[in-house]
This record gives C-alpha cells, structure tokens and sequence, in this order.
C-alpha cells in the first residue's frame, strides 16, 4: 500500500512539472517572439509566421481575425489554435498555415479550427491564453488598418509587430 501511494504521488509530481513547464513556455513568449509575414485572403486563405526566438516543444498559440476592442476580442469571427509539436522550432524558422479555411494545413505542428479571411478589413492575432482570452498578444497583422479594431492595450506597435499588407 505504501509503495503504491509512493508511486501516485510520483505521478502527481511528474504530472504538474509537465503542466508548470508547459505553460511557462508559452508565457515565456512576449510581443514580437513571432511575426507575421504573409497573409493570404484569396480562395486559399492561409498565413506565415517567423520565429525570433525558439519556440519549445507543445507550445500553443492562437490565432484570431476577430477585431480587438481595446479590452477583448469579439466573437463574430473564428479561431485557430497551433501546437507546436513534440521538438523545438529554432529562431528564424518561417511556419505556413494554408487552406485556413477549409482544410487547414501547417507546416510544423498541429492546427485545429479554421478561419476565413474577408478579403478586405480584415486582421488576424496571435496570443497566448485561453481561446478568446489572451493574456498577452504577441502579434497582429491586416488588410486594412481598420481591420484591427484598435491595438489599444495590445503593446503591439503598428508598422513593427502590427503590420498591414497591401
């Protein structure tokens, strides 16, 4: 009985290391550890990111094209959620998410959800958190400047981690 409540208890030790190391990777990330570089609101919607640091394995980062209010998201659009997967994405590595809003592809790790880019006034986010609750953005990018709602509260900085492309 003892070496069995010895053993559950082991477990519960290794359990919540995982769990403390898991989300301290993803709040180790700050505004700028990731950029976009491609956005892509044709028939086949997708986007690409770039890594200025590495990113640790089963790191998880969400994605957006709801407009930020200055306080929280909106819910009258989709979300997209990207594990990284089991190894360490270096520094400098471009990731590519295509068919976005079908099929759903990704050049490194796992994807779920879809989303559908409007080809005009439309944006797209990466934070960290809770789906539709970040606790820190990381990066925006948009068709349009209205696209994004407001980057109040955000600490992106428009034309360096919130960018638009025309």
């Amino acid at each position: 009985m003892k070496v069995l409540k010895a053993i559950s208890v082991l477990t519960l030790l290794v359990i919540s290391v995982l769990i403390i190391e898991i989300n301290s990777n993803e709040n180790s990330l700050k505004v700028g550890d990731i950029s976009f570089v491609s956005m892509n609101s044709s028939d086949n919607d997708g986007f690409s990111i770039s890594t200025s640091v590495n990113l640790l394995p089963r790191t998880k980062i969400h994605f957006t094209d709801s407009e930020w209010n200055g306080n929280y998201f909106g819910f009258d659009e989709s979300d997209i959620l990207w594990e990284t997967g089991n190894d360490t994405i270096n520094a400098n590595s471009v990731i590519k998410f295509t068919n976005i809003n079908s099929l759903p592809l990704v050049s490194i790790g796992n994807m779920y959800g879809t989303m559908r880019i409007s080809k005009k006034k439309d944006a797209i986010f990466a934070y960290i958190g809770n789906e539709r609750m970040p606790v820190k953005i990381l990066a925006a990018c948009a068709n349009d400047k209205l696209g994004f709602g407001t980057l109040i509260n955000t600490n992106l900085t428009n034309g360096t981690t919130a960018i638009v492309f025309k």
